[in-house]
């Protein structure tokens, strides 16, 4: 029996207009423009209705579903998991890699480590220079790369003199936390929902120390943030400090996970730069090298 994972309800009442979707994402233009015989009367009105949402601007999220239960997913990861002291274990606190997944080598500063859901970091893996975040709020004690720090607090400075005020709410974690974080959200969801918005160990940005979640001062998280104006801000502003949402709207199907526009990693400003005006994602270029 496939595991449950919260979502079953929306993806039943929508899975017919998905399928549509599918069907018609795959189809070349002359299938759907000549009529052949077998396409009966029943099936043209949700076709009709399918283009007219397309018309919308919708049509992407009803190929894809996985998009279209980004915002509910938010807040399923609304809470900060406790620490692995005080979480039980389902993977254990050792190296949890399994058949699939490739652990890469360190190599130099590992600043643009490709890591997702099928390469990570070793366990023993800790970056250089780690280094508490003192300038900005934050959420209890935070690290990160003494080398990222100025650029981080610059994009603070520029957010807010735009009207944000941003915070940090989670930045390094060491491989054991992130046993327990992915643990956490595993015993709330189950596997599958929680592969959605949690990396496995190992497979965590934030083990490079360069990535951090943003907040929003007096704002819930991540919802608060997510839907407020400092998300858009950020999505627009943030390469030019280096950084790049490696989540992004509409990339689902090429990264694995939900849409996550507090989830910033560091990668210097000429790439940050060059990957915004490309519209591509992190994962997308680092899969081309």
């Amino acid at each position: 029996m496939a595991e449950a994972t919260g979502f079953e309800p929306v993806r039943a009442c929508a899975q017919p207009i998905f399928e549509i979707g599918a069907l018609v994402h795959s189809a070349t233009p002359p299938n759907l423009l000549y009529y052949n015989g077998s396409m009966r009367l029943k099936h043209l009105f949700p076709i009709l209705v399918y283009f007219f949402l397309l018309g919308l601007g919708a049509g992407n999220h009803l190929a894809y579903p996985q998009e279209i239960v980004a915002q509910e997913s938010w807040g399923l990861f609304a809470t900060i998991p406790p620490g692995e002291i005080t979480q039980g274990s389902v993977l254990g606190t050792g190296n949890a890699f399994s058949a699939g997944e490739i652990v890469l080598p360190i190599v130099g500063d590992m600043l643009l480590a490709h890591v997702n859901k099928t390469y990570a970091l070793p366990a023993s893996y800790v970056p250089p220079h780690l280094t508490p975040i003192t300038a900005v709020p934050t959420a209890g004690t935070q690290l990160l790369r003494s080398s990222v720090l100025p650029y981080l607090y610059q994009l603070f400075g520029a957010a807010e003199n735009a009207g944000f005020n941003l915070s940090i709410v989670s930045s390094y974690r060491s491989y054991a936390t992130q046993v327990a974080t992915f643990n956490y959200w595993v015993s709330r969801y189950g596997y599958s929902a929680a592969t959605t918005g949690s990396a496995r160990p190992g497979h965590s940005e934030h083990q490079l120390g360069t990535t951090v979640d943003l907040g929003l001062a007096g704002k819930s998280w991540p919802t608060g943030y997510s839907i407020s104006p400092a998300a858009g801000w950020v999505a627009k502003n943030a390469h030019k400090f280096g950084f790049v949402v490696s989540y992004q709207s509409g990339k689902t199907a090429v990264t694995g996970y939900i849409s996550e526009p507090w989830h910033i990693r560091w990668v210097g400003i000429e790439l940050a730069i060059e990957l915004y005006k490309q519209n591509l994602s992190l994962e997308e270029y680092l899969s081309h090298q």
